[in-house]
């Protein structure tokens, strides 16, 4: 009897922790069969599955600190439509290492396979089974194929949150930072600005001359009664020459 689980066979075991930082971990191949192993004991020197079917396909892998997370994916509608139906008992997760290609990770239903119906055109039969691999935060995980599983709501939001959110946030920062390195900006906020100064300059100017005459005052925010040369520049009232 061989119980439900996840493993990781000696070659994939050892190919994972004789990456270096700085490494690329590639995942070049998901595959599905129909077969288990007769023991537990069999399960560490696995190179491949028991009775491969067909290839599968996975989300591409998140990272999570030391982990990396992705979906395992087989839809009856891959590779041209799964054209007979076979009882799904484990699968695998293929990784290059150098020219060499090696199982990292073996996935197996035990004595409850789940039945993966032939594809027909709109009935399309999906098993999906969560994944996680603990690597070194220092090592990259690729995968060469395309990720074409298909995305759940929670996946949506969990790529959102985890990829798009950051990138969102350091392209947002650049634009603020951007626009406030802009002496043209805020025009508005500029022309309020320097009318407060003008008025705030001419408080002091009252208050701080010594007049013995009779005083007056001329701010330029118009020229009523005003004869001057120059161009008036009412916006910032004042005669520009």
């Amino acid at each position: 009897m061989a119980e439900y689980g996840f493993f990781i066979p000696s070659a994939g075991r050892t190919l994972i922790a004789g990456l270096l930082a700085g490494e690329t971990l590639e995942i070049s191949r998901v595959m599905v069969g129909s077969g288990k192993p007769q023991s537990q004991e069999d399960l560490a020197s696995l190179t491949d599955l028991v009775a491969p079917v067909a290839q599968a396909t996975s989300t591409n892998p998140l990272r999570k600190g030391d982990s990396v997370e992705m979906v395992v994916e087989y839809r009856s509608d891959l590779n041209g439509g799964l054209s007979t139906g076979f009882w799904l008992n484990e699968f695998g997760i293929f990784a290059m290492d150098g020219d060499d290609e090696v199982m990292i990770y073996y996935g197996c239903l035990g004595d409850f396979p789940q039945w993966v119906s032939a594809y027909n055109d709109g009935a399309i039969d999906i098993r999906r089974y969560p994944v996680s691999i603990n690597v070194s935060t220092d090592v990259q995980v690729i995968i060469t194929y395309p990720a074409l599983a298909f995305m759940t709501a929670d996946d949506v939001e969990q790529f959102c949150m985890t990829t798009i959110l950051p990138q969102f946030l350091v392209e947002a920062q650049e634009l603020i930072d951007e626009h406030d390195a802009d002496a043209d900006a805020h025009p508005a906020i500029h022309t309020e600005m320097d009318g407060l100064d003008a008025r705030l300059t001419l408080l002091e100017l009252m208050y701080s001359t010594d007049v013995s005459g009779n005083p007056f005052t001329i701010t330029f925010q118009n020229l009523d009664g005003v004869t001057v040369e120059g161009v008036h520049n009412a916006a910032q009232g004042r005669i520009e020459f």
